[in-house]
């Protein structure tokens, strides 16, 4: 619309113009040669050309824009300096490069830039194709694509690589080389050539048969393996060919000594002729029946057969036996004799004939059909009831399984011995426990005190406590002993008047106390200092102590120390007392040492002899018991039965 009405104003500019006098003609930069300028710096394009971008310019249009070029002409394009049209195309110019550009694009720069799938081979001066896996037997033609060399044929599902190929197929073998096939192990060329299949190789050869796979033959149709042959093959009969042989498939013929009686069957000749529950089993060869056997001296003539022989009966038929007279079967071919009364303790060994087991005899009350046990030894208090078994009467029982019977009690008798029907009597130095018909305690006299009687006037000493010399009597042990006290209990020290235990850490050691504080002193007993080395007491003082200064001290000092005077010029110089108390503190550190060491190992050895002799004493007593043995006085046994020793 608006390109209609510009020109309808313009022509009407025109018409104006024409009227006029003189007549002005519009200006325009370049209209072209079918453009005409309507008014000034405005053209009106012809078909073709456009003034879009310059209104006083007319441009030729192209359809397409022009790649590396530009439009001359309406759809007409002309490649820049350097460049050229794409094959095939009219709109679009690629740069010319001086070298070979083939797969590949070049570049603004004149060089060139292989395809996807191509790379640069600067030897070639060329794009080559890029395969991903090495083309074997062949070359690269295309991205990931290989042609193989002549002769030659791609793998099945590996393309890159490619086979020789022989035209025979080299069955059993390997081709290695177009037309060349190399056997495997164990074939060979069927002829000269490398280029035909391979056989299997039969070392020896197959007799009636053929070579299927190295070392194995197959048999020819009517023909199997001879025995123990896997070369050898020989005619076969489908049907058999019984005592004879095959000469030829379905042929069969009989062996010396046989006749033919069916086309596949052969019989052996026997003479003379086979008698009664025998056979022909091969030339002059008779053998009895099934269940039958030779009669003696004959190989013609068979009886009847009992695998084991017939015990007191006879072989009447094939595995079965017979009884004589007197007798009846216990198996098939064992008979045992009959007794009308059966035999106690005995067996029959004959008709109505009993015989007594070892360690039995005839009863001579009974009969001979009833045998007694015997026993050697008397059973005293029971009765014989199997041979060296008695049986005991009530209260009475056996100490060993064939001894006699003897006096028992049931719950047994601690340190005593059984009278009988469940009495015990206790041995010497025992009493019977008071509520208990078994069991009997040690006595001690006195009592044992802090202790237990384990013996007979014996006392085992209870934890904590140890022996004195007095054999009844436990006093309470204390590790270390304890320094000016007593043991009051296991491990507890009671202090003597005037003694406190100062230091924790040493229960067992009691120290003297002194109300008033020693001055220059130690207390050494309860309520008396004692001074130190070097020191005497205050006059009129028993807790406060002076250093002594033997030889005086000069006019103007004092005595702060033995043998110190301070003040002045002192006697003795202050480094002479110090050396002097020095000596003094090592010379007591050396003697207390000394005395540590000798102790140590007496109060050890001490400890242990009267661990081994509480030891002793605990240990209890084994005490021999008529009815079982030997027994111990603190066993569990007596613990089950409730005993506590010195209850």
């Amino acid at each position: 619309m608006f390109v209609v009405l510009l020109v309808v104003l313009t022509g009407l500019q025109v018409q104006a113009c024409v009227n006029r006098v003189p007549e002005c003609v519009p200006q325009c930069k370049d209209c072209g040669a079918t453009g005409k300028c309507l008014s000034p710096n405005v053209c009106l394009c012809d078909k073709g050309y456009s003034n879009r971008q310059d209104r006083s310019h007319c441009e030729p249009e192209c359809g397409e824009s022009c790649v590396n070029g530009s439009c001359v002409a309406p759809d007409e394009c002309d490649c820049l300096p350097g460049h050229r049209f794409v094959n095939g195309s009219r709109t679009e110019c690629e740069p010319i490069c001086a070298e070979d550009c083939g797969n590949g694009r070049c570049l603004e720069s004149g060089k060139c830039q292989c395809n996807t799938g191509y790379q640069r081979d600067d030897k070639l001066k060329k794009c080559v194709p890029i395969c991903q896996d090495v083309c074997f037997n062949g070359e690269c033609v295309a991205p990931n694509e290989c042609r193989c060399s002549p002769g030659h044929e791609p793998r099945l599902g590996q393309p890159w690589i490619c086979e020789p190929i022989c035209s025979s197929g080299c069955l059993n073998g390997n081709c290695v080389q177009p037309e060349t096939c190399v056997c495997k192990l164990g074939f060979a060329h069927k002829d000269s050539g490398l280029s035909s299949s391979c056989e299997p190789i039969c070392s020896p050869g197959c007799v009636n048969g053929t070579c299927i796979s190295p070392g194995h033959c197959s048999c020819a149709e009517g023909h199997v393996f001879a025995e123990g042959s896997r070369n050898e093959c020989v005619p076969t009969c489908r049907s058999g060919c019984e005592n004879g042989f095959c000469s030829a498939p379905g042929r069969c013929e009989c062996h010396e000594g046989f006749e033919k009686v069916s086309p596949h069957r052969c019989s052996p000749i026997c003479r003379p002729i086979c008698g009664r529950n025998a056979r022909c089993t091969a030339p002059d060869t008779c053998d009895c029946d099934s269940g039958f056997a030779f009669v003696n001296g004959s190989s013609t003539e068979c009886e009847p057969f009992c695998p084991r022989s017939c015990r007191n009966g006879i072989c009447s038929s094939p595995g079965v036996c017979t009884c004589l007279d007197g007798y009846q079967a216990l198996l098939s071919f064992y008979c045992i004799p009959i007794c009308t009364r059966s035999c106690l303790h005995g067996s029959c060994v004959a008709p109505n004939e009993c015989r007594c087991f070892t360690g039995y005899r005839p009863s001579p009350t009974q009969g001979s059909s009833v045998c007694e046990p015997i026993c050697s030894q008397s059973c005293g208090h029971g009765r014989c009831i199997a041979p060296e078994i008695c049986q005991c009467d009530v209260g009475f029982a056996k100490r060993w399984a064939r001894g006699p019977c003897e006096p028992h009690c049931p719950q047994g008798c601690v340190n005593g011995h059984c009278e009988g029907s469940g009495l015990c009597r206790c041995y010497e130095g025992y009493k019977l426990r008071q509520g208990s018909a078994s069991i009997c305690d040690p006595e001690c006299s006195p009592g044992c005190k802090n202790g237990t009687c384990v013996e007979p006037n014996s006392c085992a000493c209870f934890p904590g406590y140890e022996d004195t010399k007095l054999s009844f009597e436990c006093v309470p042990s204390c590790f270390p002993r304890c320094e000016n006290g007593r043991c009051s209990a296991p491990g507890r020290c009671e202090c003597d008047p005037g003694h406190v235990v100062t230091n924790s850490s040493e229960p067992n050691s009691c120290r003297p106390q002194c109300r008033e504080q020693c001055i220059n002193a130690e207390c050494l007993a309860p309520e008396k200092c004692t001074c130190l080395p070097g020191y005497r007491f205050l006059a009129q003082s028993t807790s406060e102590c002076e250093p002594i200064c033997s030889k005086g001290c000069r006019s103007g000092e004092e005595c702060t120390g033995p043998e110190t005077c301070e003040g002045g010029a002192s006697f003795i110089s202050p480094t002479t007392g110090k050396h002097l108390v020095f000596h003094w503190s090592m010379f007591i550190l050396a003697i207390l040492l000394c005395l540590g060491l000798v102790m140590t190992p007496l109060l050890v050895l001490r400890e242990l002899q009267r661990r081994r002799r509480g030891g002793d004493k605990q240990r209890s007593n084994l005490i021999e018991n008529p009815s079982y043995g030997i027994m111990q006085a603190n066993s569990e046994e007596a613990d089950e039965l409730g005993i506590g020793l010195g209850d």
